[in-house]
């Protein structure tokens, strides 16, 4: 437990690194950007976390703004005052990435025969970006062509431009997923999707967790560095099923206080029906180690304290797709 221990501190500390040399800032059409004295002296951004109640999704909204349901499909963000500003957030099925360029254009070209690309920077690593001006207003439509694809469509001012708020808001979005718990209810749960750069899968990591590479061919999961973790290894077609068996048993039996190892085959979900598992008490709480050879074959070894916190694990698990 101690070795896990320095190595979930590790990873943090390598994890919290990496957040801050990626951090992103929207640069607006026309706006001048202030100086770092001016910036070191801005109060923190008071945000306000609102869920929508006509899509599944959450975004944290600045003062005197509001989320409304403008129609099925369609949210818009509005300030009090300022109503000829606005934007609106159309939330896009999987598999509609592929068509965004495409729809960006076509929309953009119908709001103005002058629209073209939007040089800018915004707070989106992957995203189609067009600027149409109207007469003394600006118009952008932003395709995020993500693994959670959506359309933002921003109307501001020329001079009196909005974009900067409008994508500090945006940059917040959500998507929440219905989850079934162990006793069969329906919850709302925030996530967002982790790409490995080590292993060719991803999945939806649930707000509060995190993700990151800790050697090659391993992926972790976990929550702090003193509680409950979940180590994702993909298996390759053509492996030796009986030796990956026999590894998890002995695993398991090496780590458990009393070299007792259960052998149970799992019956819940989807990817994970039909597993065979591994499991034992530890010193501090139990190990599991599921083998799954249907959909994506994988080794998950998950450690915890507590048996109510292996059931976030799992439902990461039911998100884990291999993209070769």
């Amino acid at each position: 437990m101690k070795q896990r221990s320095k190595l979930f501190i590790s990873i943090v500390a390598a994890f919290t690194l990496l957040s801050a040399c990626n951090e992103q800032t929207t640069a607006p059409a026309k706006q001048p950007v202030a100086n770092k004295e001016q910036q070191k002296k801005q109060a923190p951004l008071e945000l306000t976390p609102v869920e929508s109640t006509n899509q599944p999704f959450t975004i944290s909204l600045l003062p005197k703004f509001s989320l409304e349901a403008e129609e099925p499909g369609k949210d818009v963000v509005m300030h009090e005052s300022e109503q000829e500003q606005w934007m609106r957030i159309e939330l896009l099925p999987k598999e509609a990435k592929d068509q965004i360029e495409t729809y960006a254009k076509e929309r953009a070209t119908a709001v103005s025969e002058q629209a073209t690309p939007f040089e800018g920077t915004l707070p989106f690593e992957d995203a189609i970006v067009y600027e149409a001006p109207v007469d003394d207003s600006v118009v952008y439509i932003i395709g995020v062509t993500g693994d959670a694809p959506m359309f933002l469509t921003v109307f501001t001012k020329k001079e009196d431009n909005w974009l900067e708020p409008f994508m500090t808001m945006a940059k917040t979005i959500k998507r929440t997923a219905t989850i079934e718990n162990e006793t069969g209810e329906q919850t709302s749960e925030s996530f967002y999707t982790y790409k490995s750069s080590n292993q060719p899968f991803q999945a939806n990591i649930l707000d509060g967790y995190q993700a990151e590479a800790i050697e090659p061919g391993k992926d972790m999961i976990f929550l702090d560095e003193e509680k409950s973790s979940m180590t994702v290894e993909l298996i390759d077609e053509g492996a030796d099923w009986s030796l990956i068996a026999e590894q998890a048993e002995q695993y398991v039996k090496a780590s458990s206080k009393d070299g007792t190892v259960e052998k149970i085959t799992w019956t819940k979900g989807t990817r994970l029906n039909g597993a065979d598992v591994y499991k034992s008490a530890i010193a501090d709480g139990e190990v599991y180690v599921f083998v799954v050879k249907n959909g994506t074959p994988m080794r998950l070894t998950i450690f915890v304290q507590q048996t109510n916190e292996l059931d976030p694990f799992l439902q990461m698990a039911e998100t884990i797709d291999r993209i070769d």
